[in-house]
């Protein structure tokens, strides 16, 4: 008796992110045929995908260590259209800012975005030397450490309330709120390497399929693979 490869009940659909970034299918994604009452959309709906910065927006490759998580939300023939989900950084990049003789400061804020999403953002921040600064260390005190914590959620939560989810992104995605942190935190303790860490979207409101269209409103045409990308049809043949 012959084995069939597992790959021959498979179809393969694209994966579509918001208008935000410039590649409009950065991947695809496989999934199991409809076959009998199983049907391959509810596999495919609240699946997570974990994309490159530098994979979803042109000519961003020092941007590669940040990675977007989206969620599909919703399945027209074979496109998946996908919502924000987080922001997560890689391993490598946060061993990469760590380093002696420098203070570490994290903060975190939870709050609700404008159009009810619970999401809950990490941040982290490094201590700087003095542009003159003879001695080795560059430590903050407790009470240093203690303000700057409260200067990161203040600006954090400032953020997060004033936009929606989508703005949010943009905006964390990009680097004014990280400037922000840094020019505040100037005359309690200068800081460098301010990056959001991580980014989670914990609750969200009843799904609006007009909402999440919203998102892809700016596309010419929301059906097109992004260039040199082929068709999740080609592939299922």
């Amino acid at each position: 008796m012959f084995s069939v490869h597992a790959f021959v009940k498979k179809e393969w659909y694209n994966v579509h992110v918001p208008s935000i970034f410039d590649v409009r299918v950065p991947c695809l994604t496989p999934c199991n045929k409809t076959a009998g009452q199983k049907q391959a959309a509810d596999s495919l709906r609240n699946r997570v995908f974990t994309i490159s910065v530098g994979d979803l927006n042109a000519n961003a490759h020092e941007q590669a260590w940040r990675k977007v998580r989206l969620q599909c939300e919703e399945i027209k023939g074979f496109d998946c259209y996908t919502n924000f989900h987080g922001l997560d950084i890689t391993r490598d990049k946060l061993c990469a800012l760590v380093k002696k003789w420098h203070s570490l400061i994290e903060a975190f804020v939870q709050a609700k975005t404008m159009d009810g999403y619970l999401v809950r953002v990490f941040a982290i921040a490094f201590t700087r030397r003095h542009a003159k600064q003879v001695k080795a260390t560059c430590y903050a005190k407790g009470s240093q450490k203690k303000q700057l914590r409260a200067k990161m959620m203040e600006a954090m939560l400032a953020t997060v309330t004033k936009n929606s989810l989508r703005d949010l992104f943009k905006v964390l995605l990009g680097d004014t709120l990280t400037k922000q942190i840094t020019k505040e935190s100037v005359k309690i303790f200068p800081l460098e390497n301010v990056i959001i860490k991580k980014v989670k979207v914990l609750k969200k409101p009843k799904f609006d399929l007009t909402k999440l269209m919203e998102l892809y409103s700016d596309k010419v045409d929301m059906s097109t693979p992004a260039a040199g990308e082929p068709t999740a049809n080609a592939l299922s043949k």
